[in-house]
């Protein structure tokens, strides 16, 4: 199945969106509910108020942002040598990790944090070999602020920028001061709104809220997940195990983007064990995971036990998303 995907021919991109489709219909048939969390952030609150109580249009923002994900995501991997030039292999793995738990096809802050994930990842990337990296860290960091608007918890992903400029040897100091100001310049938009309608109170309880401590309820994952979680979880190790024994063969570029990949997952994973409200919020480890496991595949001289892991979970993943409509008749 691999080699299908690893050939240039556009076509095959709308068997991937046939595939997404497929995972996301029973979504759509049995209406998930829109995920709100217990404190939403401002940007996520100013969301469902202006698409209003329609789960239809929620799911449908939902599933596009999924396949414009997926389709970004790919555009990463054969820029920044996850995979080969022609190869659609990305889009392949994010489609099916990403829906392959019922909580995940559904609309939530998380989904749209994702997005902005990779638009971060497309700025980040870019300065390994930059010879001006400010206004990319700019860019990346202003647009972090914008994602940690519709979901708190992402605050700690300017820890990944900053590793990233580490990582790449970025020695201009104005480059982490620039990309702390970037961060921050949503924010001071949100609290001049927040203090013009004397509701700085609210603002400072949301954020203690969000920020709060706490470990993952092991009860708000449905039973059919976790199955699918160990799988995840399985391609997950492999993919890092593997990757960090092939890490010094890579060139120094291609090193060091893999390594802030590996870094995002570590921090992705901190953020879901602390800061996790519902299952949701693990989609936050889909973009590190479906990154390193396309390049694992990617090079891997005998790729059919890959084939067959891929098969597998994309088969269990559709017999957990239409199990639901038995379950409802």
């Amino acid at each position: 199945m691999l080699r299908y995907f690893n050939s240039g021919y556009f076509s095959r991109t709308l068997i991937l969106v046939f595939i997404a489709a497929l995972l996301w219909l029973p979504a759509f048939l049995l209406p998930a509910e829109t995920v709100v969390p217990q404190h939403p952030a401002p940007l996520y609150q100013l969301f469902l108020f202006l698409t209003g109580s329609n789960t239809y249009l929620h799911l449908s923002i939902a599933f596009l942002l999924s396949i414009a994900s997926a389709l970004l995501l790919n555009q990463i991997a054969t820029q920044f040598g996850f995979t080969e030039r022609i190869s659609q292999l990305g889009t392949l793995v994010y489609i099916v990790f990403s829906a392959a738990m019922l909580s995940y096809t559904a609309m939530s802050p998380v989904a749209i944090v994702n997005f902005l994930m990779l638009l971060i990842l497309l700025s980040l990337f870019k300065v390994a070999e930059a010879k001006e990296t400010i206004p990319l860290a700019f860019n990346a960091s202003f647009i972090l602020g914008i994602a940690a608007l519709f979901f708190l918890p992402a605050l700690l992903f300017i820890l990944l920028l900053w590793i990233a400029l580490i990582i790449f040897r970025v020695n201009q100091w104005r480059s982490f001061v620039v990309s702390f100001i970037g961060f921050l310049l949503p924010f001071v938009f949100a609290f001049t709104w927040y203090f013009w309608n004397d509701q700085t109170p609210e603002a400072y309880s949301l954020l203690l809220a969000s920020l709060t401590f706490h470990l993952p309820d092991a009860a708000n994952y449905p039973i059919g997940d976790w199955g699918i979680a160990i799988i995840l979880l399985f391609f997950i190790l492999v993919s890092v195990v593997k990757t960090s024994n092939s890490l010094m063969e890579k060139n120094i570029n291609i090193r060091h983007i893999l390594l802030v990949t590996m870094y995002y997952l570590a921090i992705a994973f901190a953020i879901i064990l602390f800061f996790s409200g519902n299952s949701t919020d693990s989609l936050l480890l889909m973009i590190p995971a479906s990154l390193l496991v396309a390049s694992v595949f990617s090079e891997a001289k005998n790729p059919k036990w890959f084939e067959r892991g891929i098969r597998l979970l994309l088969l269990l993943a559709l017999i957990n998303q239409y199990a639901q409509l038995f379950y409802a008749a």
